[in-house]
């Protein structure tokens, strides 16, 4: 119970004044939801159409561990055009704490070349933060006899526990998908919540904002054999007064020609370590990964951070005109 209080108390310390902390998800396995990582990927891959869905359970040893769950969908439409849609939601298990957000987004590639493309995206739509009193546990409902005890009364009063504000993002994205190339780069940059819409949380009277985002993320495909794929990548995020840099690297190995075995890792700086296991066959990518946390908040979480499922399926073109090489996981 204790470690749920704490867990709560630094969320609501993130939402209340003028926020600069973080407040938005991270994933593991950024890649596998384009959407929530650059507009700009939305339609962007060797396929007519893509489905896909990732989860995430934080500090599972935690009384109330945070689930963050996501899904998306995007196509590719003529005239080099894409369009997309996402939901996601995170909460605490014990559902005191919800942060939900929903995006329309659509996109446009130019071809550099036959196989160079610059594509740019933006989203629109809305985000919600919401709790629910009831779940809460505070210090004055503590019985020195039994514990907590809920019949109780917390005496807190929450005016706003729900909120909902117009919101969006932008992004740009380059990408290499020569087959012949033995080295294929891939760079994108995005801004999500570019106005800080104001989310009054607690109080109206204080100014409540949604800090920008800001990512940017590239790395190669390097063909080492015909049969080996070897994808080092970074990203780097900032939003409020905190930050992220991720480094990883992936392996993609042809079982045969409808079917590769993916594997890697990566490194968050200063936070913790994810091994990531995959498969891809005929269109369906299932990926797995385990973080290990190398920060102080070990001591909390018993020194494991989260795992997190990621599942995805592209429809293949009946005559790809190029393959999309950004990594898998």
């Amino acid at each position: 119970m204790r470690k749920y209080f704490l867990f709560i108390l630094v969320q609501l310390f993130m939402m209340h004044g003028r926020v600069n902390a973080q407040v938005d998800a991270h994933f593991t396995q950024f890649f596998a939801y384009p959407q929530w990582l650059n507009p700009a990927l939305t339609g962007a891959m060797n396929g007519s159409y893509r489905v896909s869905g990732n989860y995430r359970k934080q500090w599972p040893s935690l009384s109330s561990p945070l689930i963050s769950q996501g899904i998306s969908a995007d196509m590719s439409l003529p005239r080099n055009f894409g369009l997309g849609v996402t939901l996601f939601n995170q909460k605490t298990e014990e559902g005191g704490y919800h942060y939900t957000s929903g995006y329309l987004s659509l996109s446009y590639q130019v071809h550099l070349t036959q196989y160079q493309i610059l594509s740019s995206g933006f989203q629109i739509g809305f985000l919600n933060r919401r709790i629910d009193p009831g779940n809460f546990q505070f210090g004055n409902q503590f019985n020195p006899v039994i514990g907590f005890d809920p019949t109780i009364p917390s005496n807190e009063t929450f005016a706003y526990p729900s909120a909902t504000s117009l919101d969006g993002s932008l992004g740009l994205l380059y990408f290499d998908g020569d087959p012949n190339h033995i080295l294929n780069p891939f760079i994108g940059f995005s801004v999500y919540h570019p106005t800080e819409p104001q989310n009054h949380f607690i109080s109206s009277a204080n100014v409540n904002k949604i800090p920008i985002r800001y990512s940017i993320h590239g790395g190669f495909r390097i063909k080492v054999y015909d049969l080996i794929d070897l994808m080092p990548n970074v990203i780097y995020l900032n939003q409020g007064g905190s930050n992220e840099l991720i480094t990883g690297l992936s392996f993609d190995l042809k079982i045969d020609p409808y079917k590769d075995l993916i594997f890697g890792g990566n490194y968050r700086i200063n936070d913790a370590i994810s091994p990531n296991v995959g498969i891809h066959m005929n269109g369906l990518t299932v990926g797995f990964s385990y973080d290990f946390n190398t920060s102080q908040i070990k001591t909390a979480s018993t020194n494991n951070r989260g795992y997190e499922l990621s599942i995805s399926f592209v429809n293949p073109k009946k005559t790809p005109v190029t393959k999309f090489v950004c990594p898998r996981l």
